[in-house]
């Protein structure tokens, strides 16, 4: 069975795994409610860290087996907790190169882990509250999916 990606953005210009957790604590979450997110560099609303820009940071875990278990589950998509959620840093449609590249680098990840994988956005789960979350274009939707 194939395990679905969905795909966020954060809708803010900076941040990193550590502040989305204190942003989701705040909202009465658990911890943060995706399992990577990808960084756009800014690491606060003042610097840019160019070696920064594509990193991956881990949120909740995953552990490496090919099942996708009850204690893996996200909350980054109302209905659909039973995916992995990834979120790029940035405003919808905004990334860099760099963070596309590590979000293909992470969804083949996933792809060599579970075997089949669909990739989403959270626009297409959600388009009545989300309708531009992430704001990938038709064509890296296809690439990520290898249509």
């Amino acid at each position: 069975m194939a395990v679905l990606v969905i795909v966020h953005c954060s809708d803010s210009s900076w941040g990193n795994a550590a502040a989305i957790t204190k942003w989701h604590l705040e909202r009465g979450f658990e911890t943060i409610a995706y399992h990577y997110v990808i960084l756009n560099g800014r690491l606060s609303p003042f610097k840019m860290h160019m070696e920064y820009d594509g990193h991956i940071e881990t949120g909740r875990p995953l552990d490496d087996d090919n099942d996708f278990e009850l204690d893996e589950k996200g909350a980054h998509a109302f209905g659909y907790n039973m995916a992995v959620g990834l979120c790029l840093i940035g405003l919808s449609g905004t990334f860099s190169d760099s963070q596309i590249r590590a979000l293909d680098f992470e969804t083949r990840k996933l792809r060599k882990q579970f075997g089949e994988i669909i990739v989403k956005q959270h626009s297409d789960v959600d388009p009545k509250n989300k309708p531009h979350c992430a704001g990938l274009t038709k064509l890296q939707m296809n690439t990520l999916n290898k249509i």
